[in-house]
């Protein structure tokens, strides 16, 4: 399988340490504000429907801002889990190269261009079974034959037992007795 140098991946890892620091820094600040703006909400609300309103629509895209930073925060450390397992800068579409250029400008891209087009045509529409299928072809070969599945044996029913039959006939002579 290709794949980017020891040293090219120590490169991107810094890249991708950079703005983690710089995304993580944010999104505490985006935190900040949505609890000062909340805080500052309930003293007045009630008092003006236009205002309250406008309040309510600020701080629901505040909370999309951080919603969307926290997405990217995950994102930079599945980046970095890629990293450390060596397979960082790989297309998850077409197993080939992502362009140097591309992880620098977006580095926590999973596919190539060529992988995108793919799948935006429907050409490729890879998922996640589909890689699992790939990666263990790769691993034992694609010519491996898969032997018959055997489905299990149905359950078997459970024999009556003393304590049931006893269980049943308490059962039957309650039953002679409420009627």
């Amino acid at each position: 399988m290709e794949r980017y140098s020891d040293e090219e991946l120590e490169e991107f890892k810094v890249i991708i340490k950079d703005t983690y620091q710089q995304a993580k820094k944010e999104l505490q600040m985006l935190r900040d504000q949505v609890s000062e703006f909340s805080e500052n909400i309930t003293e007045g609300f009630g008092a003006d429907y236009t205002q309250d309103s406008s309040s309510v629509s600020q701080l629901e895209l505040l909370n999309e801002q951080v919603l969307r930073k926290r997405d990217q925060v995950q994102d930079l450390q599945n980046a970095m889990l890629r990293i450390k397992n060596k397979v960082y800068g790989v297309c998850s579409v077409t197993g080939k190269l992502i362009d140097r250029k591309r992880l620098e400008a977006v580095p926590t891209t999973t596919k190539s261009l060529e992988g995108m087009r793919l799948q935006a045509s429907g050409a490729m529409d890879v998922t996640a079974q589909d890689l699992a299928r790939m990666a263990s072809e790769r691993r034992e070969g694609p010519n491996k034959v898969i032997s018959k599945i055997k489905k299990p044996p149905p359950p078997k029913a459970k024999p009556v037992t003393k304590k049931r039959s006893r269980r049943r006939k308490a059962q039957e002579e309650d039953e002679d007795d409420l009627i």
